[in-house]
C-alpha cells in the first residue's frame, strides 16, 4: 500500500466521549473548522446516527468553508456525514439527510467546480442488500436534485460501518460481493471504497480482546483483497483515547499504528482533543499523516483460524460475566453526562441496538468454542447503554472493562489451544494487551467495585486480575487522586428517580465528570 493515499487521513468527529465539555449541535460547525484549521484534521463527519443533528449542518458546514476559510470543502478539506440506517432508526431521516447532501453540494459547485461531499457513512451495516439499496436512494436523490436544480453533482458513495465482532471477521466478503453488487447494480464498479471498522461496539458484546482481534482480522483481509481486485479499499478505523474503545492517543500512538498496519484513516474523538492538551492532539495529527499507511504482514489460514478460535475463548468468558452487569452499568451511565444532542433510545424516531448473531463467529471456530460461546450469550437481548457511556459507567465503579474475562480466557487459550497460541496471542496477534491493561490497571479498585456488582462477579474478576499478575506482571494500584474520587462512591447514592436528593444527585454526577477528566475521556 502507498504512501501516496488517495483518501482523507483524520477524520474528525462528533463522538461524545468527551469529559470535559458539552458541545451543542450549534457548535459543531466551528468545530469543523476547527478541526481543519486548529488541528490540522482533512476530513469532518457531521453525525446523524442516533444523534439531534439539524439537516441543514452540511450546508452550515461548507457555508463557513466557504465564507471564512481559503479552504474549498471537497479538495482541501472533505466532509463525510454519517445518515441514520433506514433498518435501525427510520427512512425518512436518512433521506433527509441525503437531501441535505444535495442541498450541500449544490452550494459548493455554485462556489466553485469541486463538490463538497464524495461520500457517507452509513453505519450498523449488517448486509450487502443495506449497502446497495442506501446507495440506490443516494442516486435518485442526486437525480431528483438534477432535475430539480440542474445539478452536476455526482453521487456521493457510500461507506459502510461495520460495528460487531461477527461482521468484521466477514468484511472482506462483505466488500467484495457489495463491489461486486454495485458492478451489477449500477452498470460500473467504484474506482475507489472505502470501509469503516467500528472498535466500541465489538467491544461492548464480545469484550476488548475479541474486538481488537476481529478489527485486525478485518483489516488484514481487507489489505489482502486489494491484491485481488481493481477496485482500491480503503480502511478506516474508528478508536477512542481508552483502552476497551481502541487506545488511540499520542501516548500509545506507536502501538497502535504498528497494531493495526493497514488502516488508511483514523478518527479523532472529542476527548482526544478536548481532554488532553491540544499540542498533543496536534502531535498526534501530524503523525498520523506521517505514518498512514502502513502495509501489514498478511495472516495465513492456520493465523486466522487460530485468532478465531480465541476470540471465541475470550467472547465466551466475557459474555458470562455482562449480563450480571447489566443493572448497575445502566442504573450509573444515566449519572454521566449527555455531551452531545442524542436522540432518545426508543420510539419511532429513536435509537437502539440489537443483540449480536453469533453465527459469524461459531461458523469459524472450533466445535467446543463454538458451544461455549453459544452457551454464554444472554437468552434474552440486553438492555445496554451504548459504548461510550457503558465504558465511563464500569471506569466509575472501579472496573475497567479490558479485564472483564480477560484473565480467565487467557488461561483457557493455553489450556485448550497450546502454548504457542497463547504465545502468538501475546506476541503476534495482539501485543499491546499488556500496555492496555496497564493504562486500566490506574483505574481498578475491586473494592469499590464490590459494592455494586454480585458476589459472583465479584469472584471470576478477581480471578481475571490474579491471573493478569501471574502471567503479565500487571501491577494493580489505582492512582491516588483517582482513588479519592472511587471511594466516594456508593450504592445507596446512586439511587435514580423523582427520590434522588438534587444536591446528592448533582455531587454524584460531579463526582463522576472529575473521574472522567482524570482519565483524559468520558468513556
Amino acid at each position: 500500500m502507498s504512501k501516496n493515499n488517495d483518501h482523507p487521513k483524520i477524520m474528525c468527529t462528533q463522538h461524545p466521549d468527551t469529559a470535559s465539555k458539552y458541545v451543542s449541535t450549534q457548535e459543531e460547525p466551528e468545530e469543523a473548522l476547527e478541526a481543519a484549521t486548529i488541528f490540522g484534521c482533512d476530513e469532518y463527519m457531521p453525525d446523524y446516527e442516533g444523534k439531534a443533528t439539524p439537516y441543514h449542518q452540511n450546508v452550515q458546514i461548507v457555508s463557513k468553508f466557504i465564507e471564512e476559510t481559503d479552504l474549498v470543502p471537497g479538495k482541501d478539506f472533505f466532509i463525510t456525514p454519517r445518515a441514520p440506517s433506514a433498518v435501525q432508526e427510520n427512512r425518512f431521516r436518512q433521506l433527509m439527510v441525503m437531501m441535505s447532501i444535495a442541498e450541500a453540494n449544490q452550494m459548493a459547485l455554485e462556489y466553485s467546480d469541486v463538490q463538497a461531499i464524495d461520500e457517507f457513512v452509513h453505519p450498523m451495516t449488517g448486509s450487502v442488500r443495506e449497502i446497495i439499496e442506501a446507495q440506490q436512494h443516494m442516486v435518485d436523490v442526486s437525480d431528483l436534485a438534477k432535475k430539480e436544480f440542474g445539478s452536476s453533482m455526482e453521487v456521493p458513495r457510500i461507506v459502510p460501518l461495520i460495528e460487531d465482532a461477527p461482521s468484521l471477521l466477514h468484511a472482506k466478503k462483505m466488500t467484495e460481493e457489495t463491489i461486486l453488487s454495485w458492478d451489477e447494480h449500477f452498470g460500473t464498479a467504484p474506482e475507489k471504497f472505502r470501509i469503516f471498522l467500528g472498535k466500541s461496539d465489538s467491544a461492548l458484546s464480545f469484550g476488548h480482546v475479541v474486538s481488537a482481534l476481529s478489527c485486525k482480522y478485518a483489516i488484514n483481509s481487507i489489505v489482502e483483497l486489494n491484491t485481488e481486485i481493481d477496485t482500491r479499499t480503503g480502511v478506516i478505523l474508528g478508536a477512542g483515547s481508552l483502552p476497551f474503545r481502541g487506545h488511540l492517543d499520542l501516548n500509545n500512538a506507536d502501538n497502535f499504528f504498528n497494531e493495526y498496519k493497514g488502516i488508511g484513516t483514523i478518527t479523532l474523538q472529542s476527548a482526544v482533543r478536548h481532554d488532553n492538551d491540544k499540542e498533543d492532539a496536534k502531535a498526534l495529527v501530524k503523525l498520523a499523516k506521517e505514518r498512514l499507511p502502513e502495509t501489514p504482514d498478511i495472516y495465513s489460514v492456520e493465523e486466522k483460524e487460530e485468532m478465531v478460535n480465541i476470540m471465541g475463548i475470550f467472547g465466551a468468558r466475557y459474555n458470562r460475566i455482562l449480563g450480571e452487569l447489566a443493572p448497575t452499568v445502566n442504573r450509573i451511565a444515566e449519572l454521566l453526562p449527555q455531551q452531545r444532542d442524542r436522540l432518545l433510545n426508543k420510539g419511532r424516531n429513536g435509537y437502539s441496538r440489537t443483540a449480536p448473531d453469533i453465527s459469524g463467529i461459531t461458523c469459524l471456530c472450533r466445535s467446543d468454542i463454538a458451544k461455549e460461546l453459544k452457551g454464554s450469550m444472554p437468552v434474552e437481548g440486553l438492555n445496554m447503554p451504548r459504548a461510550i457511556k457503558f465504558t465511563g459507567a464500569l471506569y466509575s465503579i472501579g472496573l475497567p472493562p479490558e479485564f472483564i474475562g480477560t484473565g480467565l480466557a487467557l488461561e483457557d487459550t493455553r489450556r485448550e489451544l497450546g502454548e504457542k497460541a497463547f504465545e502468538n496471542l501475546l506476541t503476534k496477534y495482539y501485543s499491546s494487551l499488556k500496555g492496555d491493561l496497564d493504562i486500566a490497571s490506574r483505574y481498578l479498585n475491586l473494592n469499590v467495585a464490590s459494592r455494586f456488582i454480585s458476589e459472583t462477579c465479584l469472584k471470576e474478576v478477581s480471578k481475571d486480575i490474579g491471573i493478569l499478575v501471574d502471567i503479565l506482571g500487571l501491577e494493580t494500584s489505582p492512582e491516588p487522586s483517582y482513588n479519592i474520587l472511587l471511594e466516594m462512591m456508593q450504592p445507596e447514592l446512586l439511587r435514580t428517580g423523582d427520590h434522588m436528593d438534587e444536591e446528592v444527585s448533582q455531587l454524584v454526577c460531579s463526582t463522576i465528570t472529575k473521574m472522567g477528566k482524570l482519565r483524559k475521556a468520558l468513556g
